[in-house]
């Protein structure tokens, strides 16, 4: 990284320390520390998946693609479904950590990396799922529960020859210490915002999530 390229990523990491980062700092944050992160699997998948979004062809789409296996098979084997997020926050944070480290830069707290995957999230919302022949079988879109901002995928599953269905699971996750809203059942199923953009901005130090009406 040369003297410019450090003097950017200092001035965003400024920004997640004094609570003046938005998702648009995010983008660039995640570009920058991706150019010295090369053996962290989890920094350089999702700074390839933010950079070329449908056209990324990497660990994220693979783990899409595998998901949709499974919920392919049921009924047909005795197996039960677990999904867990695509990156774990514990492995975002080791990854994204070790990577300041390398620039004299202080670790995030768990509430700045929480800031951070909510920009994420939002950043890769709308994302569209193609298959092999590039046809659009799903898409990426932001849901938010009491607890939790999601990044929730949708996509087009076969559950025969003749039958095809739509299956909906989380791919990212983050605390929901933004907005208050009221769980909408006993197990605080998330409002899908499929048809919506979700935009995260900075009001005096705080994120706040802006939906659309």
């Amino acid at each position: 990284m040369d003297t410019k390229e450090q003097s950017l990523l200092n001035y965003y990491y400024s920004k997640l320390i004094d609570n003046t980062f938005d998702e648009k700092d995010a983008y660039t944050f995640l570009l920058l520390i991706r150019n010295r992160s090369k053996e962290i699997h989890c920094i350089n998948e999702l700074a390839d998946f933010v950079a070329n979004r449908d056209q990324h062809n990497g660990y994220i789409k693979d783990y899409l693609f595998e998901i949709r296996k499974k919920f392919e098979s049921l009924g047909k084997t005795n197996t039960a479904i677990r999904i867990e997020d695509v990156f774990p926050f514990k492995e975002m944070k080791k990854g994204i950590n070790q990577t300041l480290a390398e620039y004299q830069l202080a670790g995030l707290t768990n509430e700045k990396i929480n800031d951070f995957v909510v920009c994420l999230i939002s950043i890769l919302q709308q994302v569209k799922i193609t298959d092999e022949t590039e046809r659009e079988i799903g898409k990426l879109f932001f849901a938010l529960s009491n607890k939790q901002m999601i990044l929730m995928a949708e996509i087009e599953v076969s559950q025969n020859l003749f039958k095809k269905t739509n299956a909906v699971f989380p791919v990212l996750t983050a605390n929901n210490c933004y907005v208050d809203i009221k769980k909408q059942d006993r197990y605080d199923t998330p409002y899908l915002f499929a048809d919506k953009v979700i935009e995260i901005i900075n009001q005096e130090g705080k994120l706040e999530i802006i939906i659309p009406k």
